[in-house]
């Protein structure tokens, strides 16, 4: 069922409803890891791939390359991600979730569960 089909809510009503799930739960779980919702989106789709390019994260979190590669520094610089080389293309770079990054990740789906 769509959002939009569930009787008498509306699209909007499920959208703040999500909005308050953020603030309320999710916002205070990533406290607990020093990490935001940028973080969380991005770790999020590490988890998830072998590995994605800077510009597959940007896409799929709805943030610029060039932001991208900032969020990307930060958890590189924190062992939650790492890059490494594409196989068959020198030139283009792969990210990667990290042990570090995979153990934070299950611990805030714990968390959220």
């Amino acid at each position: 069922m769509e959002l939009t089909e569930a009787p008498g809510r509306t699209a909007f009503e499920a959208v703040c409803d999500a909005d308050d799930l953020v603030m309320n739960v999710l916002t205070p779980a990533l406290a607990e890891h020093d990490l935001t919702v940028e973080h969380f989106r991005a770790l999020r789709l590490l988890a998830a791939v072998e590995g994605a390019t800077v510009g597959e994260l940007a896409a799929r979190t709805g943030t610029t390359p060039s932001s991208t590669t900032r969020l990307v520094d930060r958890l590189v610089e924190r062992n939650l991600a790492y890059r490494r080389p594409a196989p068959g293309d020198r030139r283009s770079v792969l990210l990667s979730i990290s042990d570090t990054g995979r153990d934070v990740w299950e611990a805030l789906v714990a968390r959220l569960s």
